[in-house]
C-alpha cells in the first residue's frame, strides 16, 4: 500500500512539473510571437501582411434598389471579387483632409483663414491618379468630402473642368452615404489609398454603388531604412482593420444620414468663391 502510495505520488508530482514546464514553453513562446509581431510593425512586413487580410474582406454586393440603404443586413456579403455587367460611367474621389499652407508666421496662424489651407499630401496623392487615369479614360469626376472645393482648384489647374463635388461629408460613411444622395450613379472608379480602400468600397455598396479599385500611393512609400515610416503604415494598417471591424459590429454614430442633409448643403462650397490656392 505504501509502494503504491508513493509511486502515485512520483507520477502527480512529475505531471505537475511537466504542466508547470509547458507552461513555461508557452509563456515563452507567446511573449516570443508578440516581440515578433511588434518588430514586424517597424519593418514593412507589417503593413504588406496586413494590406493581404484587408484586400480579402468580404464587400457587399451593392443594393440598387435601395440606393441610401445603411445597413448590411440589405446587401449580401461575399468573399469574391464579384463583377456586374456595366461600364463605370465616373471616377469617384475621396478627400484625404486639409492642412496649414508652409510658410505662414505665427502671427498669420492666429488670423488664419481659408487662404492659409490647402490639401494636404493623401488628397494631392489621390487626385495625382484620378487625373492619370482621367488623361487616358475621360469620365465625369466626383469628389467627396468638404476638401471638394480645394480639389476642385487644383483639377482646374490641371485643366479638368468635367467635376461635380459633394461638399459636406465628414467621414468614410458619409462620403458614400451623400454621394450616393448626390448622384444617381451605380456603377464607379474609387480612388483612395490601398489600406482604406476595401472599407470605402463596403460603405459604398452598401448604398448601390459598386465600385473598381483605383489605389492612390501612400505619401511616404515604405522602405527597410526608415522604420518610423513603417511604424505610421502600420497604424495605418491597425487602425483600418479596427475600423472595418466596427463598422460591422457597431456603426460609427457620428455618419448622418443622407435624409439629414439637404441637397443644397451637399452641393454648397465651404470656402469663398474668390479665394484660389493654386
Amino acid at each position: 500500500m505504501r509502494q503504491q502510495f508513493l509511486q502515485r505520488f512520483r507520477l502527480s508530482k512529475n505531471d505537475g512539473s511537466a504542466r508547470r514546464r509547458c507552461c513555461r514553453w508557452w509563456l515563452g513562446g507567446s511573449v516570443m510571437v508578440v516581440g515578433l509581431i511588434a518588430a514586424s510593425a517597424l519593418t514593412p512586413v507589417f503593413s504588406n501582411m496586413g494590406l493581404l487580410i484587408l484586400q480579402r474582406l468580404p464587400v457587399p454586393l451593392p443594393d440598387t434598389d435601395n440606393p441610401n440603404s445603411t445597413s448590411s443586413s440589405t446587401a449580401t456579403e461575399t468573399n469574391t471579387n464579384h463583377k456586374i455587367d456595366t461600364e463605370p460611367t465616373a471616377y469617384i474621389v475621396l478627400g484625404g483632409g486639409l492642412t496649414e499652407q508652409e510658410g505662414n508666421s505665427e502671427s498669420d496662424k492666429h488670423s488664419a483663414d481659408e487662404s492659409s489651407i490647402v490639401i494636404n499630401q493623401y488628397t494631392r496623392s489621390r487626385l495625382q491618379t484620378v487625373l492619370q487615369h482621367y488623361q487616358q479614360h475621360p469620365l465625369p469626376i466626383i469628389l467627396s468630402g468638404v476638401e471638394s472645393p480645394w480639389m476642385q482648384d487644383w483639377l482646374a489647374v490641371q485643366g479638368v473642368t468635367n467635376v461635380v463635388s459633394e461638399n459636406a461629408s465628414m467621414n468614410t460613411c458619409e462620403n458614400a452615404r451623400f454621394t450616393a444622395k448626390r448622384l444617381a450613379i451605380k456603377h464607379a472608379y474609387l480612388v483612395t489609398d490601398a489600406y482604406h480602400m476595401r472599407r470605402a468600397q463596403r460603405q459604398f455598396a452598401l448604398n448601390g454603388v459598386y465600385s473598381i479599385a483605383l489605389i492612390a500611393a501612400m505619401p511616404e512609400p515604405k522602405s527597410w531604412q526608415d522604420w518610423r515610416v513603417n511604424l505610421r503604415h502600420s497604424r495605418r494598417t491597425i487602425y483600418e482593420l479596427a475600423a472595418y471591424m466596427r463598422d460591422i459590429i457597431q456603426p460609427q454614430d457620428n455618419c448622418r444620414h443622407a435624409h439629414t442633409v439637404s441637397m443644397q448643403t451637399l452641393m454648397s462650397s465651404r470656402k469663398p468663391q474668390d479665394i484660389k490656392l493654386f
